[in-house]
């Protein structure tokens, strides 16, 4: 492959003439040498409003989990990841002394560094259609770095960056729902101006999406919050900065994105608070516990979440599942359209009530008849993760295949990020909605679809995006997808 260390040569190196030797040996080393480290700028207290904010929100969001489990090696997070790789980053824009200041986040040093301020700032924001909120809030970028994922996963580690992403920036909106501010995500807004601002591109990152975090939280303003731990550093300056390190791996990767197609979708500056999927669980769900119930536990719910390592195997109660399930209708303030080909569908296999076990289209509340999956088919069709194989429920998100625009769809199609980020976040509402009802949960991103397809008797021409599992929790095991093997998707 090109770029490897080692490549073989024509000649021999015991035959090669000594300065050749000495000159290769020279190529290698320069090859794997690191550039020096420049010095770190002094450490500013964090001074800004917003950025004060923007930080309480990420952490309680996505940086840090109240749930009590035993974390091994790694630090809990709010949000799951597929193979706890967490493959992206953030950005703040807020005011700073009155005027408009970027910042890009460092979670695992705590480090908050200050990019540009100023006009450059206020230009990026104009040409992106979007504003810092004037009451002391801010704008919170995600920035999603595809490698980190594709590295272990390959192509599909695109996907489930996309899917790792939309849980995390889904759970930005509701962490400041729970904390009393109306959190708007904007996914449909030009990307450039933020990404040259950024400087993501030329970092092997792309923008996701952003999220507006109004003043009104009541975290912000504690003496003691998320964001002491953190502190600002001035990086206006790139001549100061020095060499940065790149992968010639991470580029290789990046370069082969380019070849996809990427559909932007209509710029759509207003937005509105709705459901991500249409879901019908009236009938099912008791009086006034529909959605997420109540907004002031939400943080509860965020900071306790839990996957699930494995299932049991025993059967879960159907009432439960539905709980669960209804948090789906939880809406969500976003500018993406309204309608979407997005549908849902549940797979109720093994619950304490088997006159309920059936396949339920969530989009009109059918009951599909036929046979149900066994044991051995849920393991095959979850690509031999036995682990899993007990769950008692299986919720699929899945979409025809003729709606994943790429380039010459219409102006209204959904881009594969915007599709991803649905199911994403459709994943984290599930995920907080079986901690609400005591339900087992966890999400997966390699399984076999066409086998999954024949399971729950989709369409032929649907493709299915997320599948997600309910049932009674084991967490005596090990979670193997976190190890490096890729065993989400049956590698050996």
């Amino acid at each position: 492959m090109q770029g490897n260390l080692i490549t073989q040569e024509s000649v021999a190196v015991a035959d090669a003439p000594r300065g050749a030797c000495a000159g290769r040996a020279d190529e290698l080393w320069a090859r794997v040498a690191l550039p020096p480290a420049s010095p770190e700028p002094p450490a500013e207290p964090v001074a800004a409003p917003g950025l004060r904010r923007a930080l309480a929100m990420v952490d309680e969001g996505v940086f840090t989990s109240r749930a009590n489990r035993a974390c091994g090696s790694y630090v809990a997070r709010a949000v799951p990841s597929a193979g706890a790789v967490y493959p992206y980053e953030f950005a703040v824009l807020a005011v700073e002394d009155g005027v408009p200041t970027a910042y890009r986040l460092d979670a695992d040093r705590r480090i908050c560094a200050r990019l540009a301020a100023g006009e450059r700032v206020a230009a990026a924001l104009a040409a992106s259609a979007l504003a810092v909120p004037d009451d002391g809030g801010a704008l919170v970028v995600t920035l999603t770095r595809p490698w980190l994922s594709m590295r272990k996963y390959g192509d599909r580690g695109y996907l489930y960056t996309q899917l790792d992403a939309g849980h995390a920036a889904a759970n930005l909106v509701l962490a400041a729902a729970g904390r009393g501010a109306r959190g708007t995500l904007r996914l449909r807004f030009p990307r450039e101006p933020l990404s040259e601002l950024l400087e993501a591109g030329e970092n092997h990152r792309e923008i996701h999406s952003a999220v507006l975090v109004p003043a009104a939280t009541d975290t912000a303003g504690a003496a003691d919050g998320p964001w002491t731990r953190w502190t600002v550093h001035d990086s206006t300056d790139r001549d100061l900065r020095g060499p940065t390190w790149r992968s010639w791996l991470e580029s290789a990767c990046w370069d082969s994105l380019a070849v996809w197609p990427e559909h932007p979708g209509s710029p759509a500056p207003r937005t509105a608070p709705a459901p991500l999927a249409h879901i019908r669980t009236d009938r099912r769900t008791p009086p006034g516990e529909g959605g997420l119930g109540d907004r002031n536990g939400w943080p509860e719910l965020i900071g306790t979440r839990v996957s699930s390592k494995a299932f049991t195997g025993e059967p879960v109660s159907a009432d439960a599942v539905w709980r669960a399930v209804s948090a789906l209708s939880t809406p969500l303030e976003t500018d993406l359209p309204g309608i979407s080909p997005l549908s849902a569908t549940l797979v109720l296999r093994s619950t304490t009530e088997p006159g309920r076990d059936a396949v339920y289209r969530l989009d009109t509340g059918e009951r599909q008849p036929g046979r149900l999956p066994s044991t051995d088919e849920v393991a095959r069709a979850c690509m031999q993760q036995r682990a899993l194989a007990g769950a008692g429920a299986v919720l699929l998100l899945h979409v025809p295949r003729t709606s994943l625009a790429g380039a010459g769809s219409a102006a209204g199609a959904e881009s594969l990020r915007e599709l991803a980020f649905r199911c994403g976040a459709l994943g984290q509402l599930l995920y907080l909605g079986a901690n609400r009802a005591e339900v087992g949960v966890t999400a997966i991103g390699g399984f076999d679809s066409p086998l999954w397809r024949t399971l729950a008797g989709l369409p032929e021409d649907d493709e299915i995006l997320y599948a997600l599992l309910l049932g009674r929790p084991d967490d005596s095991g090990v979670k193997f997808d976190r190890l490096a093997t890729a065993h989400a998707q049956n590698e050996r």
